[in-house]
């Protein structure tokens, strides 16, 4: 008898991923994680290790996923304005779904109380802010931004607005995420913007 298929990592993550999302951490279990991938929750445990194990894999996974990931938000853009616009913005495209944002921002409070899930989200919001600050940096050098504070503070404020008003929405989630964080970038980004852009 051959041996079994084994399932490659990327394919338990992503299902264990799309488990958090949907049923948040209170809802989240190896049995569904497993399910979702079609394994038995005992493949997970060998795997993993351990639920705790598992979301710490997670976390990890989208610390490690960034860098390309806002990257490849920027690329189709040519001013340094619009690559900023888009980075801000792109984070927050999965979670505007109301009867799915709050789950997935529940996983915030697993974060805040484990001390290598915290340092993992520093990490992870460190890697946002410094894409941030490069487009706010090249926004500014190109004439685009005129007046705006520092580069560097630029980038917190953008992404404490961004952080805030997703959160704000996930409790009275009306009209689209994506179009209000829009509106309110760009009513942040006016006074400095070139044309009131």
């Amino acid at each position: 008898m051959g041996r079994p298929v084994e399932t490659d990592e990327e394919t338990l993550l992503a299902a264990a991923s799309f488990v958090l999302m949907t049923e948040g951490p209170a809802g989240f279990t190896l049995a569904k994680a497993a399910h979702r991938a079609g394994v038995s929750a005992a493949t997970l445990v060998k795997r993993f290790g351990s639920k705790d194990a598992l979301l710490r894999r997670l976390s990890q996974r989208w610390v490690d996923s960034l860098d390309d990931f806002l990257g490849a938000a920027a690329a189709p853009h040519r001013s340094p304005l619009a690559k900023l616009r888009a980075v801000a913005l792109h984070n927050y495209r999965d979670l505007d779904h109301p009867e799915t944002a709050s789950k997935q921002l529940a996983a915030l409070g697993l974060d805040l109380d484990n001390d290598e899930m915290r340092e993992l989200l520093r990490d992870g919001w460190s890697r946002v802010q410094r894409h941030l600050e490069r487009h706010a940096t090249a926004s500014i050098a190109a004439g685009e931004l005129v007046g705006s504070p520092p580069p560097k503070q630029l980038s917190r404020i953008i992404f404490g607005v961004m952080e805030g008003g997703c959160l704000a929405w996930s409790v009275q989630p009306e009209g689209s995420l994506i179009r209000r964080l829009d509106e309110d970038l760009t009513a942040l980004l006016r006074p400095w913007a070139r044309g009131g852009k």
